[in-house]
């Protein structure tokens, strides 16, 4: 049974108010006394009709009677209370029934009427049902504006936040060969592994705003160390190692979280899932995990683009590597999670690649990094004892 729909007066407001009964002299008094008082009144002759009604249009208040053919004004009341909860509702009966409106009221009516109904009481339940709801609905858009504002400014402090950590980290690497994109990358790709291996939204963005700070010490290092344009003696090798420890030292004793994760990654950044790392030989879950994620993602970037003194790796030669280093100097799960995301991984580097950068065949790569690579096409590596081989070696 579809049922019929009656639209309110001509040249009336929008309809805000429905009356549902299947008797259309109880319709129409209702309607008519609700465009008297100023509340725009539609008509539908069954739940059927009246819900066809609510799919389509805006309704602030029904006015339902309970004992309709097909389904009852209390099954549609609950229809209603779920796929509309912003519409109020006035259940009518001609049943005098306490047990009845107990049960409408519970369900979610604001309101109980016994036929015949009285022009005043309908009125004064109608106007109190919206006034109510007109509250409700204020409050919670007041709610939701105040959350969007403090949102906005939370969002706002966190991004002055998080760009002034990429200046300071690109002040405190100027006398180096880093870009301010890998820092940006860093930061960014850093977040996106840890998603993928489970860490909360909130987690991954305290290391999307931490990983830039992982070189931070080496603000520390002697300029004739940093920016020599040769290879490192043993003695100056041990020195800038020093850069994780410096580093750490700087970030130490603050009650910021984010400043708290920055000194665990730049203290173990250089540590080895083999142990093979510096500064501490740690090896496995010893590790914290944020600094194994950097780890990745640092040796990944620095190989991804060019610098001064080398052009980048092809990327296949650079995943090929990496795949050889798992187990030693990456987290074997890590890396896996690195490569099942590594669509994002890729489109993140090419949104934000490198400004060109000048070669220059005379000048040797600091070692500073996982990997240790000189400027020879062959991407001979670069160690302490001089010796070499095919690929990048991680230090």
């Amino acid at each position: 049974m579809s049922g019929t729909i009656k639209e309110p007066l001509p040249n009336a407001s929008p309809p805000r108010v429905l009356a549902v009964d299947d008797e259309s002299y109880v319709r129409d008094i209702v309607s008519r006394w609700l465009n008297s008082a100023g509340l725009p009144c539609a008509q539908a002759e069954n739940a059927k009709a009246a819900w066809d009604y609510l799919a389509s249009n805006e309704v602030d208040l029904a006015v339902m009677d309970i004992n309709m053919p097909g389904s009852s004004g209390l099954e549609l009341l609950g229809q209603v209370r779920k796929q509309y909860p912003d519409t109020a509702v006035l259940m009518m009966t001609a049943m005098n029934d306490t047990k009845t409106a107990i049960q409408a009221l519970t369900n979610g009516a604001w309101g109980y009427l016994v036929k015949p109904v009285e022009r005043e009481e309908l009125i004064f339940q109608a106007r109190g049902a919206l006034e109510r709801r007109q509250l409700i609905v204020e409050r919670r858009e007041y709610t939701h504006s105040l959350e969007e504002k403090v949102r906005q400014a939370t969002q706002a402090v966190r991004s002055a936040h998080e760009e002034t950590i990429h200046r300071l980290a690109a002040a405190s690497l100027c006398r180096d060969e880093e870009t301010g994109m890998h820092i940006r990358r860093t930061g960014l790709l850093s977040e996106v592994l840890a998603k993928a291996v489970g860490w909360s939204a909130a987690d991954a963005e305290l290391i999307r705003m931490a990983a830039p700070m992982h070189d931070v010490g080496k603000i520390g290092i002697p300029d004739a160390i940093l920016r020599k344009p040769g290879q490192l003696t043993p003695a100056e090798y041990e020195i800038m190692k020093t850069h994780t420890t410096i580093g750490a030292k700087m970030l130490a004793g603050s009650q910021s979280a984010i400043l708290e994760l920055a000194g665990k990654i730049a203290m173990n950044h250089h540590e080895h899932w083999d142990g093979s790392g510096y500064p501490r030989g740690l090896s496995g879950p010893a590790i914290p995990e944020a600094a194994r994620i950097v780890t990745i993602v640092d040796v990944y970037d620095a190989l991804s683009h060019d610098r001064v003194y080398r052009k980048a790796l092809p990327e296949e030669e650079v995943l090929d590597y990496m795949r050889r280093e798992a187990g030693s100097l990456f987290d074997p799960l890590l890396l896996a999670a690195f490569f099942s995301c590594f669509d994002e991984i890729r489109q993140i580097t090419l949104e934000h690649w490198d400004k060109a950068v000048e070669s220059e065949s005379n000048v040797v790569a600091p070692l500073d990094s996982n990997v240790l690579v000189t400027s020879a096409p062959a991407w001979a590596s670069v160690s302490c004892d001089s010796t070499t081989s095919d690929s990048p070696q991680p230090v």
